[in-house]
């Protein structure tokens, strides 16, 4: 069988994407515009489509194809809302000193460019460490005279990923209404319904809630099951934290990241997610782990191994699971980093409360990701 690279995917799409769907601006002191732009994938002739970008005192409000960025391109920060019949979705990303994607350098090229009637000057912004760089990424945004980004070329490997261009571009007074994040942006109770019953029983039977707490070289990890959600969070010495809160049965979920130092980096809630979403989601999902065959013992109470990303070659994911599927061990590792390995040091079996599955409030505070209100 085939083993599949999930992390090579992932981060083709997200990085690839994300950076190249808000404009790239110098300063905050950019003009007032709406630009009405063609974005081309893969450089081909056909599959083209529409990107409508205002912009106002440093704030962007994008719309393309069913999705709404609001974004501010000189502090690197970006809000995605994402909803069709099948899912919806909002996602938070802050670049960060320790960010992999963030800005490193801008470099003139030298080279300029007239589309629209509007003259501007190429630069490559640096966003990924050259040295590290797989694949292979490159940038390249067409600034105005006064700093509007009218051209995009993002390539991959050497090879175009995507192109963009203005049709037209609108220097006109934009209101702060109309590049207005959401009043209710991170009221977590419109995308997430921890209230919500179990689906009705099955002849699978239910397992037992659980609280408990893990270790690992200083790092501390909370993990709950509260059937059918899953509360884990993880703070590691250097401030850095992970927190990711799913439920298996409905889709919905919750990833968050704070960076070393504990600076908010990135948030992520699907009201219902599609396999692939994230990568904690993509592994939640509609994968049987495999057993490897081992047992092990931990606190008294005796586990076996299983495998639970079966199939992939760049992802190292193991468990040593109770009768009742309680994980006294987790692995992890692969292509993002060298592996860890939590072990309990304490296991409850009680019934939890929805509450207990609820993330911490500074998680969901405005000010704690620079945004306004």
């Amino acid at each position: 069988m085939m083993r599949l690279s999930i992390m090579a995917a992932l981060v083709l799409a997200g990085s690839a994407a994300r950076a190249g769907d808000i404009p790239y601006a110098p300063s905050a002191d950019v003009p007032d515009y709406v630009a009405t732009m063609t974005v081309q994938p893969s450089g081909n002739s056909t599959g083209s489509h529409t990107r409508i970008v205002t912009h106002h005192d440093g704030w962007v409000r994008v719309d393309e194809l069913g999705t709404v960025i609001y974004a501010n391109p000189a502090k690197q920060i970006t809000v995605s809302f994402s909803k069709d019949s099948n899912y919806s979705s909002v996602s938070i990303n802050r670049e960060t000193s320790t960010s992999y994607e963030r800005i490193r350098a801008v470099t003139k090229t030298g080279q300029t460019e007239t589309h629209a009637g509007e003259r501007c000057d190429v630069r490559e912004v640096v966003r990924r460490d050259p040295d590290k760089q797989a694949p292979q990424l490159q940038w390249l945004s067409c600034l105005t005279a006064d700093g509007i980004e009218i051209a995009t070329r993002v390539s991959v490997n050497g090879s175009l990923f995507q192109s963009t261009a203005i049709v037209r571009l609108e220097r006109r007074p934009v209101s702060a209404e109309e590049v207005e994040l959401p009043a209710n942006l991170l009221d977590v109770a419109q995308w997430l319904h921890f209230d919500q019953p179990p689906q009705a029983a099955t002849a699978v039977k239910r397992p037992p809630d659980f609280a408990m707490h893990m270790q690992w070289q200083g790092a501390v990890r909370a993990l709950r099951r509260h059937d059918p959600w899953t509360y884990d969070e993880i703070s590691y010495p250097d401030g850095r934290r992970t927190l990711n809160i799913r439920n298996d049965q409905t889709g919905q979920a919750l990833s968050f990241r704070a960076a070393k130092g504990g600076a908010f980096e990135r948030l992520s809630i699907c009201a219902e997610c599609r396999p692939g979403d994230s990568l904690a989601i993509h592994l939640g999902r509609n994968v049987i782990p495999e057993s490897m065959g081992r047992t092990d013992s931990v606190l008294g109470e005796a586990c076996d191994w299983f495998d639970m990303a079966p199939g992939t070659f760049d992802i190292n994911l193991s468990q040593c699971l109770t009768q009742d599927k309680i994980p006294l061990k987790i692995g992890s590792g692969g292509a993002w980093g060298p592996r860890e390995e939590f072990v309990a040091d304490e296991v409850q079996r009680r019934e939890l409360k929805p509450e207990e599955i609820l993330p911490p409030s500074a998680v969901l505070n405005r000010s704690n990701w620079d945004f306004p209100g």
